[in-house]
């Protein structure tokens, strides 16, 4: 049943008892059996499918042309579990314990666990909890059929096999928190406390170190108090070879989306509160109106690059949101495209893409939203309109190659490999990869990474990539000696010293590319290198004899770092 273009459908389910929007449909039919297929998978109490009709005056009309509610099943899966599409693989004990193991269980209990508040790894680690969690009704039960199912299917083995492995494991974990709560341990209120309790734990120091920290976070029933407990620990000098243990209870802490909210304060829309998110992952990022002080801290961690794991769990929480439904500017629906554009240039570096291939992968699927007004947006028109979104050609190039990555644009194959090669050979000119308007240092600098990028790619085969890498390098190349920018570093009436090491400082500031570029700079070095006296001549040319030596001496310094001989 095909629809005239100024109607649509969503597919909505009831989540939290809130109607969300799950997918659009510019037919009926596929709208409704969508929905029916939404219901009978379980995982849903409700669906219903609205029709928007937009009138000559521009205004919608919402109409529910269709809602059911699921029939309660006594053997069905428990109504607190949340969905989760697929689980890690685990094989033996220490697989529990595993970031991928802990945030897929802090996805599947996101309702219990904001109910108790208690991380994957306090409930993990303590036989209290463990305890609580196996007596609230059938939820222990659900959770293992659940996961046991999804381990099933993506390993071959069989599903029985898998729940009585997870039912022995759940076990011997019980049993592991049990021996350790039998020691009658005490609540440590410093990480000094907690390395006491700890003394010679042997292979058991890690597992007793978070058993010691589990005790002293179960006492706080708020995210933020346990955020500021992990926080205060980090800045005292113990902790220090032990900072990775913390990253991943504070990975578990922001796998919750009841924190996050409460972490970043007020954002204006979901667009803007990714891109806080993007900024605080690299620590980067400003405290918003009515944020909490934990968040200074936190933002600092993540500058020192001390929280991987915690990293890795927001920028995951990206890209599953920019591939999700709820839109970017709900309030302001014209703006869906604008706050898209803003989070796509925050994502997208001439770096890189940050979030990699699952970032990239969400931003093109996202395009195919934004554009579902003109009909149904496959693939490859998606990624043209992602790229014509983009504001310059190393941008382009950044996006392309992280889709090289991304197992849902695995479809495009060869056609994917050659939009980035004909992008490449067709940009000759400094001013087709990067806009005029940019420093020139950030010209260069912008022409390097890509050539890094590319010449890095896994997808592409060696030979592609030297002949993609080195086409960036001849555009960096004429752009050096087209715009004279070796002799204007270079002056001649400066003296020798300043020209010397000015010029050592270009080759090894990181916006030449190894090749073609960087030679032409190394040229100039050698051939000062090379004049007779050289060393006297540029002592004399330094104004205050007390500092010649000290300036000689850096240099033969840059001369090593950059690679000279």
């Amino acid at each position: 049943m095909s629809s005239p273009p100024n109607v649509s459908f969503e597919i909505q389910v009831l989540t939290d008892k809130n109607w969300v929007v799950a997918e659009f449909a510019s037919d009926e039919a596929k709208a409704k059996a969508f929905a029916d297929n939404l219901l009978q998978k379980g995982n849903h109490s409700a669906v219903r499918v609205v029709r928007d009709r937009r009138g000559a005056d521009g205004l919608h009309k919402e109409t529910i042309i269709q809602e059911k509610t699921a029939t309660p099943r006594s053997t069905g899966p428990d109504i607190s579990l949340s969905p989760v599409s697929e689980a890690p693989v685990c094989r033996e004990l220490g697989h529990f314990y595993d970031l991928n193991a802990r945030l897929t269980m802090g996805r599947l209990l996101r309702k219990y666990m904001d109910e108790v508040v208690v991380s994957p790894t306090e409930l993990l680690h303590s036989a209290s909890e463990m305890k609580r969690f196996g007596d609230k009704g059938t939820l222990l039960f659900s959770s293992i059929d659940r996961i046991s199912t999804l381990q099933a299917a993506a390993s071959g083995e069989d599903a029985k096999g898998r729940r009585d492995f997870l039912n022995k494991m759940w076990e011997d974990g019980l049993a592991r928190a049990r021996k350790f709560l039998a020691k009658k341990p005490v609540t440590p209120k410093t990480f000094a406390d907690v390395l006491k309790g700890v003394a010679l734990g042997g292979d058991e120091h890690p597992y007793l170190c978070l058993s010691y920290m589990s005790l002293r976070l179960l006492e706080t029933r708020s995210w933020l108090g346990k955020l500021d407990i992990l926080m205060a620990w980090a800045a005292e000098e113990p902790a220090s070879p032990v900072i990775a243990l913390m990253d991943g209870i504070v990975a578990d802490i922001l796998n919750s989306a009841q924190l996050i909210q409460d972490l970043l304060g007020f954002q204006s829309n979901l667009g803007a509160a990714l891109g806080s998110l993007a900024d605080l992952a690299e620590g980067k990022a400003q405290a918003a109106k009515f944020a909490p002080e934990t968040f200074i801290a936190l933002n600092q961690m993540f500058a020192l690059g001390k929280l991987p794991q915690a990293r890795q769990v927001l920028l995951g929480r990206v890209t599953r949101e920019l591939g999700g439904q709820n839109p970017l500017s709900r309030n302001e629906p014209k703006q869906e495209f604008e706050v898209f554009h803003k989070v796509m240039h925050r994502l997208v570096s001439h770096r890189g893409v940050l979030g990699g291939a699952a970032s990239a992968e969400g931003l093109v699927h996202r395009v195919s939203r934004i554009h579902a007004h003109l009909g149904s947006v496959g693939a490859g028109q998606a990624l043209e309109l992602a790229l014509s979104a983009l504001s310059d050609n190393v941008l382009r190039i950044q996006l392309l190659l992280a889709l090289t990555e991304a197992p849902a644009m695995q479809g495009l194959g060869r056609p994917l490999t050659d939009t980035l090669a004909s992008r490449v050979r067709g940009a000759t000119k400094i001013d087709d990869w990067v806009p005029l308007r940019m420093p020139p240092p950030e010209r260069m600098a912008a022409l390097a990474a890509a050539n890094r990028s590319l010449l890095a790619a896994p997808a592409l085969d060696d030979e592609l990539r030297k002949e993609l890498g080195g086409a960036v390098d001849e555009v960096l190349a004429a752009y050096l000696v087209d715009e004279g920018v070796i002799e204007k570093i270079d002056k001649p009436d400066d003296p020798l010293a300043m020209r010397a090491i000015r010029l050592i400082k270009f080759c090894g500031s990181g916006v030449l590319i190894e090749g073609k570029s960087l030679n032409l700079a190394r040229a100039r070095v050698i051939e000062h290198l090379r004049q007779p006296q050289f060393e006297e001549k540029f002592l004399a040319s330094v104004p205050e004899p007390e500092k010649a030596e000290k300036h000689l001496r850096e240099f033969h310094r840059l001369l090593v770092e950059t690679g000279f001989r």
